[in-house]
This record gives C-alpha cells, structure tokens and sequence, in this order.
C-alpha cells in the first residue's frame, strides 16, 4: 500500500463523488433530460453493446429487475463495479492510501478480458434483438438493421 498525497486523496474523494452523483442522477431519471443518441444505433439501427444500458441502470435502480435484464444485463455489472469502485476510492481517500492497482486493473489483464467478455456479449446481445422484435433497441427503418434481421428471422408468408 503506497502513501497517497493530500492531492491524491481529493482527487479520489473527487471521483467518487462523482460516481455517486451519477447514480443519483439515474436514481431520478435526469438522464432523460437531455438524451444523447447512441452514434452507432444512429448509423446502423443496430444497437451497440452499450445501447439500453442507461434505461437498464435505471430499471435497476428502481428494482425492475426483469426489465433491467431485458434492456441490457450489463447494467448490473456495471452498478455492482460503480458502488465497488466508488466505495473503495472512498476508504483510500479516508485511509490515505492506496487500497486497489488501478492502473493494473484499468490497462492489464482484467481490461482486457472484460472488452473480451462486452464484445461476446454484444454479440448475442445484437442477435437477440435481431431476433426478438425490440424496437427500442432496433431500428428497422434502417436499411442495414432491415437486412441483418431476415438473416435471423426469415420472411413469414406473404412477406410478413
């Protein structure tokens, strides 16, 4: 455990603030305020493996589990990994010292395998809305989302 500066503690005091601001912001739906569209689903109709998410979180939040689930599951690891990291930059700002390596955490071998784990998810995440007509996440006014979903679910009778 490494001795903290008095710079180090307020900037972690700082950023967990931050992150319990935030939490309390999706706690009472701010977000919906000012929306900001997700790039990828602008382009493609798709959703990105992150798209759902803040309505997830706050579905979470709130305690509608199943609907939570439904919008996105990453909303709970990503709950669970802002109360962790918020809690733990807490007890090193009080303590003084460094609790966590969070520059092995960030850029080693946990970064890594959870970009691996998000880009698996994305995938059956992306095929499941495909899949299952979800027009929150999917948009099939888009010529690309359009196309994608009859790789999924073929055309019914009479192109339906």
């Amino acid at each position: 455990m490494t001795r903290l500066s008095s710079r180090a503690r307020a900037a972690r005091g700082g950023i967990a603030a931050g992150i319990a601001l935030i939490l309390a912001a999706m706690a009472v739906r701010l977000p919906q305020i000012l929306p900001l569209p997700c790039a990828f689903h602008v382009l493609t109709g798709l959703p990105c493996v992150f798209c759902g998410g803040t309505r997830a979180v706050q579905a979470a939040i709130h305690g509608r589990w199943e609907l939570a689930l439904y919008l996105n599951p990453l909303a709970f690891p990503a709950l669970f990994g802002a109360a962790l990291a918020g809690v733990t930059l807490v007890i090193e700002a009080a303590q003084g010292r460094t609790f966590c390596h969070w520059e092995a955490l960030l850029a080693g071998r946990t970064a890594r395998m959870a970009a691996a784990l998000c880009l698996a998810f994305w995938v059956s995440h992306l095929v499941l809305a495909l899949k299952t007509p979800k027009p929150e996440l999917v948009d099939l006014r888009n010529p690309l989302a359009e196309k994608l979903r009859f790789l999924f679910v073929p055309a019914g009778p009479a192109g339906q």
